[in-house]
């Protein structure tokens, strides 16, 4: 199930160290002649240098074996960043409108599918492994549809796409399908159907939709997705950190080891450490109380753009208080981390600081 879709970017960088995919090289035509070639699928990972979740693909997707293994061997694989070079050109034939965009092209260069935004590992590799095939693409599901109406599987991933196409009101009718065709959830999909339509209710109504999902589908392979959601939402829409603290805790108790699950909680943490280093009139207790949130955060962030981050308000925090070597310290790990703008300029007010004692 897709869930980094309802996650807010806060932070932008430039670079990864995590990748293990191997991206060819050249220019675009030059990387069609060898699909063409070989007879495979080329799958263009259209970027920026300011895209969080491009960086967090590296991190979190390409990196995992079982994606570059499949990826490696059975396609071809290309960046392309959309504001550079070649990619303009290339995100205006693509129509490409959001980042990052993974756009799977056969060797003559016809768009066989694409996916829309950051999904975790194991969604992600589904897609590629269709689509790398051929297979289960928007054509391909429709057409399905219209010979069998009650396909559950196809009303799914058509519901699925049909989202990123900001074409909300079709998907529900797809999941709605779903409830009605399975509602003893047989085929596994009900519960995500009913998950997905409490995640699409208005914003007004969302909370209470998702909280009533929890209560009644208890053993739900999303319930996790649902509990970091409204601990998303209780943080960022209401402000209510001691509620979006309790879902959070909730779900960490039930799924301890999932990546996700800490990676939305070690979130959760460095937002309300960022709170208090954007607050002009915090305090030196404040500011260690920040630091100590951090530390916390960081066990959970391990690996992801977070990671970055919150070194990156230790620095802060730090420089605050006059202890420009541990500042200098903290950010040159966030630099070692991604080579970002942000990073670099509190390095140099860091060295600076340091240089004129």
């Amino acid at each position: 199930m897709k869930k980094a879709v309802f996650l807010v970017a806060l932070f932008v960088f430039t670079s990864s160290v995590f990748s293990q995919l191997n991206f060819e090289k050249g220019t675009v035509s030059e990387v069609l002649a060898k699909a063409k070639a070989e007879n495979k699928v080329v799958m263009v990972d259209v970027m920026t240098d300011w895209c969080v979740w491009c960086v967090e693909l590296d991190n979190l997707v390409y990196s995992r074996p079982d994606v570059y293994d499949y990826a490696n061997t059975k396609q071809i694989n290309y960046k392309i960043d959309a504001e550079k070079g070649e990619g303009i050109a290339f995100k205006e034939k693509y129509k490409v409108e959001g980042y990052p965009t993974i756009l799977f092209i056969d060797g003559d260069g016809n768009e066989v599918e694409r996916i829309y935004g950051y999904y975790p590992a194991p969604q992600f590799k589904e897609m590629m492994v269709d689509y790398s095939q051929k297979k289960n693409t928007f054509t391909e599901l429709k057409t399905t549809l219209e010979k069998d109406p009650s396909n559950i599987e196809a009303n799914f991933k058509i519901a699925d796409k049909l989202i990123t196409m900001d074409k909300t009101d079709e998907a529900k009718n797809n999941y709605n399908k779903i409830i009605e065709i399975d509602p003893d959830n047989t085929y596994g999909r009900t519960d995500d159907a009913k998950y997905m339509i409490a995640e699409l209710s208005d914003t007004a109504v969302v909370l209470a939709n998702l909280e009533k999902f929890v209560a009644e589908n208890p053993n739900s392979n999303v319930l996790k997705d649902a509990y970091t959601s409204i601990g998303e939402r209780y943080n960022t829409n209401k402000a209510d950190i001691a509620t979006a603290e309790k879902w959070f805790k909730e779900a960490l108790s039930k799924f301890p080891n999932d990546e996700q699950v800490r990676i939305a909680y070690g979130r959760f943490l460095n937002s309300q450490a960022r709170t208090i280093g954007k607050n002009e009139k915090s305090t030196n207790e404040d500011i260690m109380r920040g630091l100590s949130i951090l530390e916390m955060s960081l066990p959970y962030v391990k690996g992801s753009t977070a990671e970055a981050a919150n070194y990156y308000w230790q620095s802060v925090f730090y420089f605050n208080l006059k202890d420009y070597s541990k500042s200098l310290e903290a950010i040159d790990n966030a630099v070692k981390i991604f080579d970002a703008k942000l990073y670099k300029e509190q390095k140099e007010k860091v060295e600076k600081q340091l240089s004129s004692k």
